[in-house]
Formats: C-alpha cells, sequence, structure tokens
C-alpha cells in the first residue's frame, strides 16, 4: 500500500511540475521595464529610452503642469504632425 501511495505521489509532482514548466514555457520574454546603463554598450543599445511626447505629455496632465485643454491641443499637434510625417496609405479599392 505504502508503494502505490508513493508511486501517487510521484506522478502527482511530475504533473504539477510539467504544468508550471508549460506555463513558464509559453510566456513571451518580457522585456526590461528600462535600460540598463552597464549593459547597454555591452548590447549596443542606448543609454537612455528615446523621448516619447505623448508619455511626457500625459506625465504633465497627471501632475498638473498643464490642464486638460493644453493636453489635448498639444495631442491634436502631436496627431497632425505624426499625420503629415507618416500620411495613412489605403489601398486602391472601388470606391476610391
Amino acid at each position: 500500500m505504502a508503494a502505490v501511495l508513493l508511486l501517487f505521489a510521484v506522478i502527482l509532482l511530475m504533473k504539477v511540475v510539467g504544468l508550471i514548466v508549460l506555463s513558464l514555457a509559453d510566456r513571451p520574454p518580457t522585456p526590461l521595464p528600462y535600460l540598463d546603463p552597464c549593459l547597454a554598450p555591452l548590447l549596443d543599445l542606448p543609454v537612455t529610452a528615446p523621448a516619447d511626447p505623448e508619455r511626457a505629455l500625459l506625465a504633465d496632465l497627471r501632475s498638473g503642469r498643464i490642464s486638460r485643454h493644453d493636453y489635448r491641443t498639444a495631442m491634436a499637434a502631436l496627431a497632425a504632425s505624426e499625420a503629415r510625417a507618416h500620411p495613412l496609405q489605403t489601398p486602391a479599392g472601388p470606391d476610391s
């Protein structure tokens, strides 16, 4: 009887370990939340992250440095400049 219980415990442990390994293997690798200044030169990465104007505007809005109206105006100007730099390409269809 003890051998059956031991066998059952080993099989159960193998299933649990297998499920944990499979769940970890299915996850995509998570990027670092910041660029490591020590590893950046070794990996040919920039030492600092490039400035994101949308994040900067959102940080200014959250901190109260700009109003909601100023935020919307700045985002509209940013969207217009991006639309000029990268125009939307639509496929030619029967309606165009």
